[in-house]
């Protein structure tokens, strides 16, 4: 099983202050030990590693991006140019949401590749529809 993971879940997973600590490491361990493989995108790495830089510490961040090469459990895709046009077309559509960019290439990949989970805590998946969201 694939699971895309977003910001929210990365930033959750690294930073202990972070009031969904707890249920991200219990739903990153589990799911582990399940086999399951996880995915995300250049982008979310960027939103992660620039959230985390700024929030917590370059520290924190650089040993973020470290330990997720060293797990081998993570697939970056790369947001092309043909997503980013998708994500645009979704992000012009939902005018009364407010679906950042990085959301919109996240549901683009997402969609391309049929993938219906998502480690997140963030609402917009569910209200663009078609995603279930976990933990």
């Amino acid at each position: 099983m694939k699971v895309f993971v977003d910001t929210g879940a990365f930033i959750a997973i690294a930073d202990t202050d972070d009031l969904n600590h707890k249920a991200a490491r219990l739903f990153y361990e589990t799911q582990k030990e399940e086999g399951t493989r996880f995915l995300t995108t250049n982008f979310v790495l960027c939103e992660t590693l620039n959230y985390l830089r700024g929030r917590v510490s370059h520290k924190a961040a650089v040993a973020f991006r470290e330990a997720l090469r060293k797990s081998g459990l993570f697939e970056v895709v790369a947001v092309t140019l043909p997503v980013e046009d998708a994500a645009f077309q979704i992000f012009k559509k939902y005018e009364d949401k407010d679906f950042s960019f990085t959301d919109c290439t996240s549901f683009a990949v997402m969609q391309s590749l049929k993938l219906r989970k998502v480690f997140a805590f963030d609402r917009h998946f569910e209200q663009f529809g078609s995603f279930k969201r976990f933990p």
